[in-house]
């Protein structure tokens, strides 16, 4: 959808597309969360994490945390909506 089109939309087109975006959003987050293992390999869809591998610790209701392959120390809670399995 192009910024013209979303001018376009009322408020109330508006509001029923955000409900609907972030409802995918949980969608996602929720299927990732029961696909998900302790010990998974993952990549974080994050500017800050480019490059990086992680490994799952811990499975969270919302968010996971994950510690760094290379730094066994460093470890991250993570939105489940940001993480993608390592291929």
């Amino acid at each position: 959808m192009t910024q013209q089109q979303l001018s376009a939309l009322s408020l109330d087109q508006l509001h029923s597309l955000k409900q609907m975006v972030q409802g995918e959003i949980n969608n996602r987050a929720d299927d990732m969360r029961y696909t998900l293992n302790r010990g998974d390999k993952v990549i974080v869809n994050h500017r800050k994490t480019m490059g990086k591998k992680f490994i799952v610790v811990e499975i969270k209701r919302k968010k996971a945390v994950l510690e760094d392959i290379t730094n066994r120390y460093s470890r991250y809670n993570v939105s489940l909506s940001l993480i993608e399995r390592a291929k």
